[in-house]
């Protein structure tokens, strides 16, 4: 396998979380998760951490310069063997050219796994995970400007990583299981 980092992107809902960590599983790596830890970030009572939680509650993305600080972060700090799933990062374009450029410079090839699936679907699979966890990101209005970030800001990056020759586009419609057999087809894993 020449690839031992993964990023994990989708439309809100289409099942990156899950799909990350089966991913991780199989290679033997980590998740990164950038989500989580901003919402981590957005639970302490600081300046830095209330600004984050308005951020999150309006649906909206985190500044290009954190999230980029984020997987950088992780990546100068990994040993050439480890494998490791980025679930979140890339998510603009000039997240995905900064990514591409480290990695690059850190020698260390990627694939970056598009999990696609209708809008309509992830907004109905949306609205039924926040009336169970209660997720303030999740609540209609959030969703709405989650969709149109996602076309306005992850479309771009999603093209530049075709362009690339480094993206792989899998639905996340089927049962999760197939979704993951999928996955690791696309990536030459199974």
């Amino acid at each position: 396998m020449d690839s031992k980092t993964f990023l994990m992107i989708g439309r809100p809902g289409a099942g990156k979380g899950t799909q990350a960590k089966l991913l991780a599983q199989k290679v033997g790596g980590q998740v990164i998760d950038s989500g989580a830890r901003c919402r981590q970030i957005a639970g302490e009572d600081t300046f830095f951490g209330r600004k984050t939680k308005e951020v999150i509650d309006s649906g909206d993305l985190m500044p290009e310069w954190f999230s980029i600080y984020l997987f950088e972060d992780v990546l100068i700090r990994l040993e050439p063997e480890q494998a490791v799933v980025f679930e979140g990062a890339g998510r603009k374009l000039l997240e995905a050219q900064e990514f591409d450029r480290a990695a690059s410079w850190l020698d260390r090839p990627y694939k970056v796994v598009y999990l696609n699936a209708p809008e309509e679907e992830l907004r109905r699979r949306l609205l039924e995970r926040a009336g169970v966890e209660g997720r303030a990101d999740d609540a209609a209005a959030a969703i709405n400007v989650r969709m149109q970030r996602f076309t306005e800001h992850t479309d771009p990056a999603i093209e530049f990583f075709r362009k690339q020759g480094v993206l792989v586009e899998v639905s996340s419609l089927p049962p999760i299981e197939e979704v993951h057999a999928s996955v690791l087809a696309a990536l030459g894993l199974n």
